[in-house]
């Protein structure tokens, strides 16, 4: 049986490009690849090496990337322009489990830049709005500067479903202010909502601490987990946590099952 090398480099032309932020871009990759809400690509820089990143959402033949500038690699992403060619292997990983929130309150929660990871299962929830009994999505990013995908926050229910609050004040921003576990005192949370998440390692952990407060089971709760992968196929131990593997088991966790394995500083 024939199995497509998992190292094998693709091309997709760039289409467009989008400032979000500074040393933030949204690339919209012209490719037939099919990939599905929660997966990510390696984006490949010659010379440098590759670099995971989530798949932002996938629309009309073309998959949608948001790099942050922080490294040789997406540094490099990052000076592409229309036109140019975007090397990358993938997709890799699993995808959310929207399912398991049929008929229940499906929460989401980012933070930061892990807005890019559940920007397309949030759309994807919203056409689906009537499966759930309630549907709310709450942004937190540090300040005004850095907020992303601005330009569709009013189709996506800015002040109803999708709620932002900014950790320091800002005179352009009338809305709420400071840390995203706030936004939680604005949501009447069930104990069987099923909740979604991205962002940094302390926001999870906090913002699961009050979850826990409100009833809401850890094995209700799903955390796309951002780690350094290089191989993306289970093999150089790098994006290990405890015996899970995060290219290839997740990047997507059901909380209980890595719950030992996140809150050790250690591992």
């Amino acid at each position: 049986m024939h199995t497509e090398n998992p190292y094998l480099l693709r091309e997709g032309r760039v289409k467009k490009v989008i400032r979000e932020a500074e040393g933030v871009f949204t690339f919209y990759i012209e490719t037939p690849i099919k990939a599905f809400p929660g997966q990510y690509n390696m984006l490949y820089a010659f010379g440098m090496g590759e670099a995971p990143i989530t798949i932002a959402h996938a629309e009309n033949g073309h998959l949608i990337h948001t790099v942050r500038a922080v490294g040789d690699v997406t540094k490099h992403i990052d000076t592409l322009k229309e036109g140019d060619i975007l090397y990358y292997r993938g997709p890799y990983g699993n995808t959310w489990d929207i399912e398991s929130a049929y008929g229940k309150h499906l929460l989401i929660v980012s933070g930061g830049l892990g807005l890019a990871a559940t920007r397309w299962i949030y759309e994807k929830a919203l056409k689906e709005a009537s499966a759930f009994k309630k549907l709310v999505h709450l942004y937190g990013a540090k300040d005004y500067d850095s907020l992303i995908y601005r330009y569709l926050y009013q189709q996506w229910g800015m002040g109803e479903n999708f709620l932002i609050t900014l950790d320091k004040p800002d005179e352009r921003w009338k809305g709420p202010k400071g840390l995203i576990t706030e936004l939680l005192k604005m949501v009447n949370v069930e104990p069987d909502t099923v909740v979604f998440m991205c962002g940094p390692d302390p926001m999870v952990k906090a913002f699961i601490a009050e979850l826990e407060k409100r009833g809401v089971s850890v094995r209700n709760i799903y955390v796309s987990l951002e780690r350094h992968m290089k191989c993306s196929v289970g093999t150089c131990g790098h994006c290990m946590i405890g015996p899970f593997f995060v290219c290839k088991d997740g990047p997507i966790f059901r909380y209980d099952r890595i719950r030992e394995f996140f809150e050790r500083k250690e591992v």
